[in-house]
C-alpha cells in the first residue's frame, strides 16, 4: 500500500493515519508452509519526526498451516504492534533502513517483514499432541498403534549405543 505524505512532509510532528484492509501479495514467497488468509487489517499512524517518518500501530492477520507434530491444518489469528521508521532516499547510507523517495511511502514491505519475524518457529496442534508414529504412520491423538517401540541402531553404528554408560 503506499501512502501519500505530501500533507506532513513538510511540517515537523504532523500526522496522518494510515487504515490498510487487503492482501498482501508479495508474502507467499517468503513462507510456503504457511497459507495467509487474504484479509490484512493494519491500523496506524505515519508522524513525521524531523525529516523520519515514523510508522506505528497494530497489524491483524490470520493463516493456516500444519502442525509440526500431527500434520492437522491449524488456524491461527495474530494480533502484532508494528513499530518502523523511513527515511528519505538522499539521505540514507542504511542499506537496511526502509527509504521513501518523493511524497509517497510504501507500507507493504515493513508489514510483510513484521508478519515473517512474528510467525512461530514451531506450529503444534496443542501441546500435548502425540504426533505420528514414526513406523507405520497413525496419528496417535487419535488411536494407539502397535508397532514396535525399540530403536532400531544402525549395526555400523552398533558400537557406539554403550559409550556413554
Amino acid at each position: 500500500m503506499r501512502v501519500n505524505v505530501s500533507d506532513i512532509i513538510k511540517t515537523e510532528g504532523a500526522g496522518i493515519d494510515v487504515n490498510f484492509s487487503d492482501n498482501l501479495p508479495g508474502l507467499r514467497e517468503y513462507d510456503t508452509s504457511v497459507e495467509f488468509k487474504p484479509s490484512f487489517e493494519f491500523t496506524g499512524r505515519i508522524v513525521n519526526l524531523g525529516g523520519l517518518l515514523k510508522l506505528s500501530g497494530g497489524l491483524h492477520f490470520e493463516f493456516s498451516a500444519n502442525c509440526l507434530r500431527c500434520l492437522k491444518q491449524v488456524d491461527t489469528v495474530s494480533d502484532i504492534k508494528v513499530e518502523e521508521s523511513f527515511v528519505e532516499v538522499s539521505k540514507s547510507d542504511d542499506v537496511d533502513a526502509y527509504t521513501f523517495e518523493g511524497n509517497v511511502v510504501d507500507i507493504d514491505k515493513p508489514l510483510m517483514d513484521n508478519i515473517i519475524l512474528a510467525l512461530p518457529m514451531k506450529i503444534i496442534c496443542s501441546e500435548d499432541c502425540k504426533g505420528l508414529c514414526k513406523t507405520c504412520g497413525t496419528n496417535l491423538n487419535i488411536k494407539n498403534c502397535n508397532c514396535d517401540e525399540r530403536e532400531i541402531v544402525d549395526p555400523r553404528m552398533e558400537i557406539l549405543k554403550d559409550y556413554f554408560k
